[in-house]
């Protein structure tokens, strides 16, 4: 949660406006005297640290912003340190008042104020009922011992995930003018399964909108993933294996192969990695493959975590700050895949889950 948190401030540009004052002040009766509260946000390409004190259930931050920028609230976890942030909060920074009010946590808090955070409330009251529901399905995963139980729960945890994105593209449809409908697209364009939507979505934004800086790193995305579509032949390509030897994707001819882009660092790859490794003990027997592409730049992190991850199939990377292969796919965001069959032609893009598991059981059939 920590390096997801920092990446994610990390990642979005700033958009330049002139110099304004803003204070968020926080009301929270399961507040205690002497919680410290945690601010972070990103100003002049540089991320912003402050901290404050509950005194009488309440805190209160001022500042002056240069930009309209989302923050990060936290409560009693230093996020620069943290292992995880138990209590915490996203809010839009901008000119104005910010309110924030809660009878328990920080992260059960209800906020308004400004233009930004009135929007973001809306759109946090519309995707509630499918919050809740991940939360449970995610509390529920930390007890279940049972593997099959485990399995089905992270279905269901996968397809709330998912059914959160009509609700989020509705909202956007009816807010073309406002920052959040910006920044939650941006968050979307991160899963290309959806960034044919999120293209359409995007045309219909405010044109001042899509000129910011976070609008441009949209419509670049959206290029990007057009470099590889199914339907058209794979782009053959060479890098090294953990050892040094030459791979050829087009050594893979007469199998079904699925090229996985991966890194160490990045926890949604290692998530899906169970259900990666049960596919491919199913299916490799039917002509299935994996080739996994790595964009590690250190080779130590990459080895230890295809050990730790137990992943048997050939693994490749050329350790670059930009891996080639990555930048030939059009690889914005990861984990990444495309599945190519015998005749080295794609034919799925970044399928993963239960959606993996229902593609090769309708071209490979039960074990």
């Amino acid at each position: 949660m920590k390096r997801f948190l920092f990446l994610t401030i990390c990642l979005l540009p700033l958009s330049l406006f002139a110099q304004s004052s803003f204070t968020i002040c926080g009301f929270g009766k399961g507040f205690k005297d002497g919680d410290k509260i945690f601010l972070s946000y990103r100003q002049s390409g540089q991320i912003v640290d402050d901290s404050t004190i509950v005194n009488r259930a309440t805190f209160k931050f001022k500042g002056s912003i240069n930009t309209k920028v989302r923050g990060y609230l936290s409560r009693n976890n230093n996020p620069r340190y943290a292992e995880d942030l138990f209590d915490s909060f996203s809010i839009y920074i901008e000119a104005g008042q910010i309110t924030l009010n809660s009878a328990d946590t920080l992260s059960n808090s209800t906020i308004s104020g400004t233009p930004s955070n009135n929007d973001y409330a809306e759109l946090l009251a519309a995707l509630d009922p499918l919050n809740k529901q991940i939360k449970k399905l995610k509390d529920s995963n930390k007890e279940l011992k049972d593997t099959a139980l485990l399995k089905l729960n992270k279905t269901k945890l996968e397809t709330a995930y998912y059914d959160t994105f009509p609700v989020q593209f509705n909202f956007i449809a009816n807010h073309p003018d406002s920052y959040v409908s910006l920044l939650t697209l941006g968050n979307m364009a991160r899963n290309s399964k959806f960034l044919p939507q999120v293209e359409q979505s995007f045309t219909n934004l405010n044109p001042d909108l899509k000129a910011m800086p976070e609008g441009k790193e949209i419509a670049r995305r959206i290029i990007e993933d057009k470099k590889i579509s199914v339907g058209m032949l794979a782009k053959d390509f060479t890098q090294n294996d953990i050892i040094g030897n030459p791979i050829k994707l087009s050594s893979y001819r007469g199998k079904y192969v699925l090229v996985d882009f991966w890194a160490s660092w990045c926890l949604p790859c290692r998530e899906e990695n169970p259900n990666l490794l049960s596919a491919y003990q199913q299916y490799k027997s039917k002509k299935f493959a994996v080739l996994s592409v790595s964009i590690d730049t250190d080779k130590m992190n990459w080895l230890n975590a295809i050990k730790e991850d137990k992943l048997p199939w050939m693994q490749v990377s050329d350790l670059k700050k930009e891996n080639e292969v990555a930048k030939l796919y059009g690889v914005t965001t990861i984990p990444s895949n495309v599945l190519i069959d015998p005749d080295g032609k794609i034919i799925a893009k970044d399928i993963k889950g239960k959606d993996l598991r229902d593609t090769l059981l309708l071209l490979l059939g039960s074990k």
